[in-house]
């Protein structure tokens, strides 16, 4: 049966040619479900057999109060800049070779320097803790000298913010060391 529109019983147009059927691709059956030993990892490792402990828990909290304080650290570091030119054109008022212009170039090179070496120390903080906190025993070790790097840093230009860091990062690091951080680490060396 025809349609007035369609007197001839023809097919419909198609707007655009068609584009040939895509190959059919061969059967792959489903991979088999995980083992047991295959659910325990954890991002590519094997979870500890020891619990989480506190005292890795609390370095943790630590490590992050001590990147905070860094970061705002190093960005009170710029509010210093008058008095740290001041203190650079006393410094320098022997070497009259000095313009002004490149004493003051220094001096921002210095402060902005400060800000990217604390914002780099701090994230670095950050992210071995959290290895840390997952069981790594190198990330352990890197946050250690992470540590010794922040007292150096802070040894530098003595402030009473830096001396906070200092302390609150020393503790960090001998909460690492204490003898159930260690059964944890060990744990999880031996399951990974």
């Amino acid at each position: 049966m025809t349609t007035p529109q369609d007197p001839d019983n023809r097919p419909p147009e198609q707007p655009y040619p068609s584009a040939p059927p895509p190959p059919q691709q061969p059967y792959t059956p489903a991979p088999p479900p995980l083992s047991a030993s295959e659910l325990a990892g954890h991002g590519g490792y094997n979870q500890p057999a020891v619990p989480e402990p506190k005292e890795v828990r609390l370095s943790f909290f630590l490590w992050l109060a001590s990147a905070i304080l860094l970061i705002v650290s190093s960005a009170l570091v710029l509010t210093q800049r008058d008095a740290a030119l001041e203190e650079a054109r006393k410094t320098a008022a022997s070497t009259p070779e000095v313009t002004p212009e490149q004493l003051e170039a220094a001096v921002n090179l210095v402060l902005v320097g400060s800000v990217i070496v604390g914002v780099v120390l701090a994230a670095l903080m950050v992210l071995f803790a959290m290895k840390a906190r997952a069981g790594r025993n190198w990330a352990r070790i890197t946050l250690t000298v992470v540590g010794v790097l922040v007292l150096l840093y802070h040894l530098i230009g003595f402030s009473l913010v830096g001396l906070v860091i200092v302390l609150v990062v020393a503790a960090a690091v001998v909460t690492l060391y204490l003898p159930a951080s260690k059964a944890y680490f060990d744990s999880a060396k031996r399951a990974g």
